[in-house]
């Protein structure tokens, strides 16, 4: 899962090599602000944080050639892609493949059903089937069976680039190019 914004159309059209460079540089500042924004947004208020492979999976990339890029999301650059960031972005319905239901681990519960070996199932007062464990005292559902899941979207890779667009385009504006490239010795 990834976004690239073409930022082509603001590059200045002179070949002044300061002047991109400082270009260059404001987008790559950009593009690391971008990048903290989605992990802070999937950290807390967007997504539960479980395991922490979709955060260690954000990186961001900037090119400039013939035209300016740069690319902001998860699985890109030698990160480890996480198979359920599309679903998370994007929302959808989820069906099991290999087996005949989905296991969805209640909270606290962690691993995989497999993780319970001593763990059997029975029929929930609402009929739903429930993966339990004995305890001394009574039973302790560890996940509920469903033929299906939903997931909303949630959004978290094209918020996080919507609220920092504005930043971008700040950012690219003569004034501040010029800025950069003082600081640069130019």
């Amino acid at each position: 899962m990834k976004m690239t914004i073409d930022v082509t159309k603001y590059r200045s059209r002179r070949k002044n090599q300061k002047m991109n460079k400082a270009f260059f540089f404001q987008l790559t500042r950009w593009t690391g602000l971008t990048v903290k924004q989605i992990i802070r947004n999937i950290s807390g208020p967007v997504l539960k944080t479980r395991t922490a492979h979709l955060r260690r999976s954000i990186t961001g990339r900037t090119f400039m050639g013939r035209v300016v890029i740069a690319i902001v999301g998860s699985g890109i650059f030698g990160a480890r892609a996480v198979k359920y960031a599309r679903i998370h972005e994007m929302g959808g319905t989820i069906k099991p493949v290999k087996a005949k239901a989905l296991t969805v681990p209640f909270p606290g519960v962690k691993g995989r059903a497999a993780n319970y070996p001593n763990a059997f199932l029975i029929k929930s007062k609402a009929g739903n089937a429930l993966l339990v464990q004995s305890t001394k005292k009574g039973f302790k559902p560890l996940f509920v069976l469903k033929k299906e899941v939903t997931i909303p979207a949630r959004h978290w890779l094209s918020k996080s680039i919507a609220d920092m667009k504005p930043e971008l385009l700040r950012s690219l504006q003569p004034k501040e190019i010029v800025k950069v490239m003082k600081k640069m010795g130019g």
